[in-house]
């Protein structure tokens, strides 16, 4: 079989999931393959049938409905899975045709820019308007950031050139980082999120995933952080 994105049918609407996977399949260079899930099956069972169809080398990613619920097929997949996976919404804004804009949030660190690094070129490669979101918190916002305009400047060039393909735009906003993710995407009218994480759900971890995959009412993929 030629590469290909997972559409994981069974839970929730099937059109959304389709769409999206056909979408994403069309920009990785892949076809979209359909998996029915047996709704009658031990969860147990299905998330690990999933999780097998995903390992297989054809396999590049797969797309999932979200439920808020973390104990649902969508979050015990993605907590185990080594491939990227987008989780669809209810109600999620789709793109009406091919993906074309692309919100990539980033922490500033090297593993979270290494974990999207070689989709967001992929993305870039086809023509995808990448748009970065860097969010300072109190503790990360530089000492100068009040000075210069042009140190602000040499700022974001040099964060683009260590984290971002050429010609990726770049928006920093100051505070928490899952509200902005939203309010950011829904003004770039962004038709995907993209978005490294641990594949950590526990107490006080993932708020930002959590919050997106929620809230921001979108496709959100998220791309495993090697270890």
């Amino acid at each position: 079989m030629s590469s290909h994105v997972l559409a994981v049918l069974g839970a929730g609407p099937e059109t959304p999931i389709i769409e999206v996977a056909t979408a994403l399949a069309d920009l990785m260079q892949a076809e979209p393959f359909l998996f029915r899930q047996d709704a009658g099956e031990p969860s147990a069972h299905r998330v690990d049938v999933v999780l097998d169809a995903l390992a297989e080398s054809s396999a590049v990613a797969a797309v999932l409905a979200a439920e808020q619920d973390e104990t649902a097929l969508c979050w015990q997949v993605v907590r185990r899975a080594g491939k990227p996976v987008a989780l669809v919404p209810p109600g999620a804004r789709r793109p009406p045709g091919p993906i074309s804009r692309v919100l990539v949030p980033l922490d500033g660190t090297t593993e979270s820019a290494a974990a999207v690094a070689d989709l967001v070129e992929l993305l870039a490669g086809v023509g995808v308007d990448i748009v970065v979101l860097h969010v300072f918190d109190a503790a990360t916002v530089p000492m100068f950031w009040d000075q210069a305009a042009h140190t602000g400047q040499a700022w974001s060039t040099q964060f683009l050139e260590r984290h971002a393909p050429a010609g990726a735009r770049l928006e920093l906003r100051t505070g928490t980082a899952g509200e902005h993710v939203v309010s950011v995407a829904d003004a770039e009218q962004a038709d995907l999120i993209a978005l490294a994480w641990s594949r950590h759900l526990g107490p006080g971890r993932a708020l930002t995933v959590r919050h997106c995959v929620l809230e921001a009412g979108r496709p959100v993929l998220l791309v495993p952080v090697d270890g």
